[in-house]
Order: C-alpha cells, then sequence, then structure tokens
C-alpha cells in the first residue's frame, strides 16, 4: 500500500477560545457561500486566499489581546509588591513604563489594518477591483465599488457601502494611532503605577493615547473589527449571489452570527384593475 504524505498546517491559535470563535465565524465563509455565486469555478476558487489571510490577521489580533491581559496583571502585582517593599519617608508613585505592554497595543493597531487589507483583496475576483489597501477609512473602498460596478449591479452593495461609512469613524481613529507609533513615534499607552499610603496600593491602569483603558481598548478593537470583517466578506460576497437570493442572519448575535443563504422576499404588486 502506497502511503501518502502531506502537511497539516495550523492557521492560527485555534485552541483559544477567540481561535475558536474566528474559526467558526469565517470557515464556513469559504465554501457556504461559494456554490451560490454568480462567478465562474476560476473567480470562486480565488476568494479563499483573502478569507483565509483575514483569519490569520484575526488570529494575530487575538493572540495581542491575550498577551496584553496576561502581561498587565503580572506587571502591576510586580509593581505593587515592589512599591510595598518601598521604606521611604515620602510617599512615592512608582511606574513601569512597559515596553512589552506598547508591543501588545501596537501588535493590536497594526493588525487591524493588516486584516481592513487583507479583507479588500476579495473584491478583485467578485468585480475586478484591484486595492492594495483599505485607503482613507473605507472611504476610498465605497468610490471604488460605485465607479467600477455597473449601474445594474449598485443596488446589490447599497448595505456594504452603508457598513462601510457608518464604521469609517472607529476605523480612522484606528489608523490615527498607528501614524503616530508608526510614522511619527510618540507613545501612546500609559504607564502602569502605584501609590502606597497607609499600607494601601492605589493602582493606576494603563491609559490609550490618555484617554481610554488599554485592557478596554484592546478588547473592543477585536470586537469591532471582528464583527465589521465578518459583514465586510458576507456583504461583498452577498453583491455576486445568483438573483434572487441574499444573506441572512440564520442564529446568533455579535461575533457568534452565523450566515445563510435566504430567498430574496418578493413584494406583492396590486393586481391591476
Amino acid at each position: 500500500m502506497e502511503m501518502m504524505h502531506g502537511v497539516l498546517t495550523s492557521l492560527f491559535k485555534i485552541d483559544t477560545e477567540k481561535g475558536k470563535e474566528i474559526g467558526s465565524a469565517f470557515t464556513p465563509l469559504c465554501h457556504e457561500f461559494n456554490q451560490f455565486l454568480d462567478l465562474p469555478a476560476d473567480k470562486k476558487d480565488m476568494l479563499l486566499d483573502p478569507i483565509l489571510s483575514v483569519m490569520k490577521k484575526l488570529g494575530r489580533i487575538a493572540e495581542a489581546v491575550d498577551r496584553y491581559e496576561i502581561l498587565e496583571e503580572e506587571k502591576m502585582e510586580n509593581l505593587i509588591k515592589r512599591a510595598q517593599k518601598d521604606q521611604s519617608s515620602v510617599i512615592l508613585k512608582h511606574e513601569d513604563s512597559s515596553t512589552q505592554l506598547e508591543g501588545a497595543v501596537e501588535d493590536v493597531i497594526n493588525s487591524s489594518k493588516a486584516a481592513l487589507d487583507a479583507a479588500v483583496k476579495i473584491l478583485k475576483p467578485l468585480w475586478g477591483i484591484n486595492l492594495t489597501t483599505y485607503g482613507d477609512a473605507g472611504e476610498k473602498v465605497v468610490k471604488a465599488l460605485k465607479r467600477n460596478i455597473p449601474d445594474k449591479f449598485q443596488p446589490n452593495i447599497i448595505t456594504l457601502a452603508e457598513v462601510i461609512q457608518e464604521c469609517s469613524p472607529w476605523i480612522r481613529l484606528i489608523r490615527n494611532l498607528r501614524t503616530k507609533t508608526e510614522h511619527l513615534g510618540v507613545n501612546i499607552v500609559s504607564p502602569l503605577s502605584v501609590s502606597i499610603t497607609d499600607k494601601l496600593a492605589t493602582k493606576e491602569y494603563p491609559l490609550v493615547d490618555k484617554s481610554i483603558p488599554a485592557k478596554e481598548f484592546v478588547n473592543i478593537t477585536y470586537n469591532n473589527i471582528f464583527v465589521f470583517l465578518q459583514e465586510f466578506i458576507v456583504l461583498s460576497l452577498g453583491s455576486r449571489l445568483l438573483s434572487g437570493m441574499i444573506p441572512v442572519v440564520v442564529s446568533g448575535e455579535g461575533k457568534n452570527r452565523k450566515f445563510g443563504i435566504a430567498i430574496k422576499t418578493v413584494e406583492a404588486q396590486d393586481p391591476k384593475i
């Protein structure tokens, strides 16, 4: 009997809770929609790579979020121990300007941008739209959709364009934070700090851009990008479904939504008298 040889590759940390979320949310989109698309076979085959790339980028965001949460608690515990050993008569604030925490936040931001850039590649096999990045917080994507898709198909991308524009403000925030860190060299993450007064520890956790707790920021970013990319991919695929079919949510909410295909409801017309 001839033995078969191959390589089994793990795309991301599927064994984590976030990895399982990513797998269950995006894997079905690779094949379940495929059979209902009004595209030649070679174009359908080209849809797999962008979706897998999005999943891998989401996996990196998930890993960075988990890493940040673990590091923040570990470093706060160590900082409290250090502050408690301080025997000076002056009340001092002990700080930890951690490059590891900064790195985890920056990884969330950079991977979010990379995930968006990967997502727009799905528009090339669908509509022949070749975008290198998710430009101008999505405004360039909307312009490309309206400019390149024939008039008779424009109704198919109305909802997609609306979702892109609705999400533009927070995606623009991510882009601006990336500009600060990558191009301007600005540190957007404040340090951990602890003050001991009467043996009680006053803890201050890192903020992003002096406004939002870093732990909250990385989790909100992960949740937002996850849900947005679900909608972006589903609505993009939906724009090329066979006539009379539409994408629908069949169960769940938010990141746990499951998508399927439904027959488009046809409004009854009044009979002519």
